[in-house]
């Protein structure tokens, strides 16, 4: 039987969606849309209106608190469906899913396909920028049984935890690796054509909180033009945003530097994030 696929998307509460964060859950759920493969569902929890209720494939939670909260629903949900998925998927409403990525998976059978590279995506320029760092994306695809299996513990935070033991996917996704090893079949998605796209944005947190703009999307990699095909879609997307999209130009010192810091990631990272159980 073709692999069927559930998403979870908690959604950003109505207090902090901000036109920007409106229009990239719009974009967000495009591209569950745009899918070549029609065996999916995504569940999305929170408030939302009924003009921007996304079609069909969608299920709604109406339930509103902390992300942690609402992925704790989630798979409460999950376990009390009479619908098994095969596959879970976490999602954040302002990030973007690769809309050719389910068919190939469709009669795959594996444990875990993650993106060896973190793809991003800056709305303000339109650039795209891929570095690998020594834990798992956001975003990769679990199988049903490991998403919902008691491991690890909840994020820090002041929140209500609705059990006493979180299941691996409402931990902190930098603790997904913690779970997976090399006794797990795993597919990394080839970097040309990534699972998702972490999208920065300004009104995200993270870049909120950052005290030097340029420094911390210097963090991410080096910044290139998009030429993803799977997200050339991206490229006739302008949002206006207040981030300023003539940064400093990178040198070509950090694009050497990159590239260095690269293959040393590359050699370092199955002993580094799969094979460490073995430590």
């Amino acid at each position: 039987m073709p692999n069927t696929f559930l998403f979870i998307i908690p959604l950003t509460p109505s207090s902090h969606l901000t036109s920007t964060r409106a229009a990239l859950r719009k974009l967000c759920f495009d591209s569950l849309l745009k899918q070549n493969y029609s065996n999916w569902k995504a569940l999305i929890i929170g408030k939302i209106t009924e003009e921007e209720k996304p079609g069909k494939n969608f299920l709604h939670l109406d339930f509103e608190g902390h992300k942690e909260e609402k992925l704790q629903k989630a798979t409460e949900y999950v376990l009390n469906s009479e619908s098994v998925y095969d596959y879970i998927i976490r999602l954040d409403d302002d990030d973007v899913f690769n809309p050719s990525l389910l068919k190939k998976l469709e009669n795959k059978n594996f444990d875990l396909c993650v993106d060896k590279y973190h793809s991003f995506w800056d709305v303000s320029t339109g650039n795209i920028s891929q570095k690998i760092m020594y834990w798992f994306p956001n975003t990769c695809i679990h199988k049903r049984e490991y998403a919902l299996s008691v491991f690890g513990n909840f994020p820090p935070g002041n929140y209500q935890r609705f059990r006493n033991h979180p299941f691996l996917i409402e931990n902190e996704h930098n603790d997904f690796h913690l779970y997976y090893n090399q006794n797990h079949k795993i597919i990394f998605v080839d970097k040309s054509s990534p699972l998702y796209l972490r999208v920065l944005n300004p009104d995200s947190i993270t870049s909120m909180q950052a005290a030097n703009q340029p420094d911390y999307m210097d963090g991410f990699g080096y910044w290139k033009k998009n030429n993803l095909k799977a997200f050339y879609f991206l490229n006739i997307i302008r949002l206006n945003t207040k981030m300023n999209s003539k940064r400093k130009k990178q040198s070509f010192n950090f694009l050497m530097n990159a590239i260095k810091n690269s293959i040393v990631s590359l050699k370092n990272y199955n002993k580094v994030v799969i094979t460490k159980n073995e430590l």
